[in-house]
């Protein structure tokens, strides 16, 4: 009930506005003495409780600044990287637009080996070089169950400091995986050569697929270990013959089992008056010519003449492009056609 002028107290008497206000200020009176230690009370625990929550929110910062720390600046060094790795990325893709420029050059039928179209220079830094050879120049890997070719890689093999018995083992073993037969040659490996190193499948029996499968072929890991480089002179691709004009030293010595200056001796006529391959005054020697620079008797030349040639079909255009620093190769192998068109045979990226 409202406490209004004129009503009644809880004893039923009638009472006056001004009847209750000397209680009613008593009472404020009393109150108002403890509302000073109240408020003193109240403002000490907030102040306790805002210095504690302010402790937490310092420890939540510190706790946030070594989150950043292990977060965020680990993400920035990624992004770095990875905008570092985009740009190089990016350099190498136009170094590969340069070098397949150069290989449409070097493809063309009117492009012979050492035209200055060859090499050539765009901006500042940037570019393309393109070198073009025969593929006979490397042996024909796959007609190695010749007697011939195997007499010629064996010569190789002795001239990268193989000992006769590994170089007949790499030889032989070469030939075994080549061949058709499950006969084993003297030093070489079939089947059950194989098996027990547990392969099963080997030899394949077929040519090779690629240089690499040459690895695994009986006696090539001494091969690997003498000449790292080997793979510079074999081929998957050949037809058969090797080119005497663009032939390496090495296996001009293996072909003709002759000494180092009877191979220098075509290598430098070959070459022209700068005595610098692949350049416009080379000379395009007959076959006549290449196997009398060798020292060669009308016998063996005979005996070999169905393995050699100086006109190989089969063209090798290797082409680097470059951006500043940045380089990216491809090699382009094909096939002259008689109406002077090309197959292409082979395409890879170094």
């Amino acid at each position: 009930m409202s406490s209004c002028p004129g009503s009644l107290s809880k004893e039923g008497r009638l009472q006056s506005p001004d009847s209750s206000r000397p209680e009613r200020e008593s009472t404020a009176a009393k109150a108002a003495a403890p509302w000073g230690e109240q408020r003193s009370l109240r403002f000490l625990s907030h102040h306790r409780r805002s210095r504690r929550e302010g402790g937490y929110a310092l420890i939540l910062v510190l706790a946030a600044i070594g989150l950043m720390t292990f977060t965020v600046i680990p993400l920035v060094n990624y992004l770095n990287d990875s905008v570092d790795d985009n740009g190089l990325e990016s350099l190498r893709f136009r170094a590969l637009h340069l070098a397949e420029c150069g290989i449409a050059v070097g493809l063309h039928p009117q492009i012979r080996p050492g035209d200055p179209v060859l090499q050539q220079t765009v901006g500042e830094d940037s570019g393309f070089s393109v070198t073009i050879s025969s593929e006979g120049a490397r042996i024909p890997i796959n007609y190695i169950t010749d007697s011939r070719y195997r007499e010629i890689i064996y010569n190789l093999f002795i001239l990268w400091q193989l000992s006769p018995q590994e170089a007949e083992t790499a030889v032989d073993g070469l030939a075994d995986w080549v061949d058709t037969d499950s006969q084993m040659r003297t030093y070489g490996g079939e089947s059950d050569y194989y098996k027990e190193r547990g392969y099963s499948d080997f030899p394949r029996n077929k040519g090779f697929g690629s240089l690499d499968e040459m690895i695994l072929a009986k006696g090539m890991d001494a091969v690997e270990r003498m000449k790292p480089d080997w793979r510079n002179y074999f081929s998957t691709y050949g037809d058969g013959y090797i080119d005497l004009n663009y032939a390496p030293q090495e296996i001009l010595m293996a072909v003709a089992d002759v000494e180092e200056n009877a191979a220098q001796s075509l290598i430098r006529e070959r070459s022209g008056a700068d005595g610098i391959p692949n350049t416009e005054d080379d000379k395009k020697l007959s076959l006549n010519q290449a196997t009398q620079l060798l020292g060669m008797d009308g016998q063996q030349a005979t005996s070999l003449n169905s393995l050699l040639t100086a006109d190989h079909l089969t063209r090798r255009v290797e082409s680097v492009g470059r951006i500043g620093e940045s380089t990216y190769k491809v090699v382009v192998i094909a096939r002259r056609q008689d109406d002077g068109s090309l197959n292409y045979l082979a395409r890879f990226e170094e």
